[in-house]
């Protein structure tokens, strides 16, 4: 017998077809414990995803219940002056207002909001219902018009926007809480 080697002996040859006996144990259990496993959750212990969606939705509820905001009777913004609030209009502010109106509130598309001009008024409500509603390309009062203010009601909702108005009255004394 001589000591050289064969390319051939160290070639990568199929002995079988199959996959080793202790692969196919594991398929063949891992497809038995999937059947036991959907007849338990689905039949016995009678599980839904959609019960357990709504037991979901409602911790959630339950952990951060929802804080209807509205104007005072007065029309004034019930936020404004509350520092945690004008924390939170700056960042919804930042998040949402600023790519029209500039982060410096001096405008761009959008009016300035930092001067003593208001274009759809000057007190809580009336601003309130410009930001909610929206200022349609008709009705804008921008000279030149730059573009229509969008509606934020779905976008922001009555909480978010009257923080927003809280940081916006921050920074600008001419908007005022109501009517003189």
């Amino acid at each position: 017998m001589s000591n050289e080697y064969r390319d051939d002996d160290y070639e990568i040859q199929e002995n079988r077809g199959w996959l080793p006996g202790w692969w196919m144990l594991i398929l063949y259990g891992t497809i038995i414990f999937s059947i036991v496993f959907g007849i338990y959750m689905h039949g016995i212990a009678g599980w839904s995803q959609e019960q357990q969606y709504q037991e979901e939705v409602a911790l959630y509820k339950k952990l951060h219940p929802e804080v209807a905001a509205k104007l005072n009777d007065d029309g004034s913004n019930p936020f404004r002056g509350d520092a945690k609030a004008i924390q939170e209009g700056e960042k919804h502010y930042n998040t949402y207002c600023a790519a029209c109106h500039n982060k410096d509130m001096s405008g761009l598309v959008g009016p300035n909001l930092k001067d003593d001009k208001w274009l759809h008024g000057n007190t809580d409500e009336e601003i309130f219902n410009v930001i909610m509603n929206g200022v349609s390309a008709e009705n804008l009062k921008q000279n030149p018009p730059k573009g229509p203010m969008p509606a934020h009601k779905d976008s922001l909702g009555a909480k978010k926007v009257l923080e927003v108005m809280a940081y916006i009255a921050s920074k600008n004394p001419t908007l005022l809480p109501t009517k003189k």
